[in-house]
């Protein structure tokens, strides 16, 4: 009976730690954006954020066509975690979502401050719907449906898309960390600073790095409590 109680006891102290972890995990997350602007209509789920991106004239073509490869690629890769076949953690694909919405959210604050605000209050609700393994079967179904439904199209727009594709499928050989540095140096450029490779980067925290340029350049490259991504020359404290 002792022993029984003993095992029970650990179990309990087990998942209280887990509970307190997910917790803290989640707090970190959240108190990054404290400040986000009310907005009249929120982005409820991935299906409206998808649209609002498509309809925003603050992106380009181009752009939306990368970003909707980059999208399709995270759905992929987290069916492939709860499958159980994923090189990478939920945490680090968390780190990839966030760089991922870090890259919208760069694109689209200065030049669309509606939908910059939508996505602001979005970032955690979105993220919750993507981890749920019901959801993710849904909305992957739903962007396999889509896909299904494209229409003849031109040669060049055909030649644009196999880029895309073979973009999306290049990730398949990259570690996490070459992801990071990969999303980093898109968020970076879109801020105006002349960057061609982002070469070594040190996470301080979540949604916090400091980016190092192929030419020696480093910048600290975070997110406001308003939810804006900033972009500005590091110096290293003397």
């Amino acid at each position: 009976m002792a022993v029984a109680n003993r095992i029970l006891l650990n179990t309990i102290l087990v998942f209280t730690m887990l509970a307190f972890t997910i917790a803290a995990n989640a707090a970190s997350n959240s108190s990054v954006r404290s400040k986000c602007s009310s907005v009249d209509q929120e982005i409820v789920n991935f299906e409206t954020l998808e649209k609002r991106i498509r309809e925003t004239n603050s992106i380009g073509g181009l752009s939306k066509l990368k970003l909707s490869g980059d999208i399709n690629k995270m759905i992929a890769d987290l069916k492939t975690y709860h499958a159980g076949d994923s090189p990478h953690t939920l945490e680090q694909h968390r780190e990839q979502y966030d760089l991922l919405y870090m890259k919208v959210v760069s694109q689209v604050q200065d030049k669309d401050p509606e939908l910059f605000n939508q996505l602001c209050n979005a970032w955690d609700p979105i993220w919750a719907e993507l981890q749920d393994e019901d959801n993710l079967k849904k909305i992957s179904q739903q962007l396999e449906m889509e896909t299904g439904a494209t229409v003849a199209i031109t040669d060049v727009f055909t030649s644009v898309m196999d880029a895309v594709i073979s973009s999306a499928h290049a990730d398949d050989v990259l570690t996490h960390d070459e992801i990071v540095k990969r999303d980093l140096l898109v968020v970076v450029v879109a801020q105006g600073v002349a960057c061609t490779a982002v070469t070594v980067f040190e996470k301080i925290t979540n949604h916090d790095y400091v980016a190092t340029c192929e030419g020696g350049d480093k910048y600290r490259v975070n997110v406001s409590e308003d939810g804006r991504v900033k972009v500005a020359p590091h110096k290293p404290p003397e």
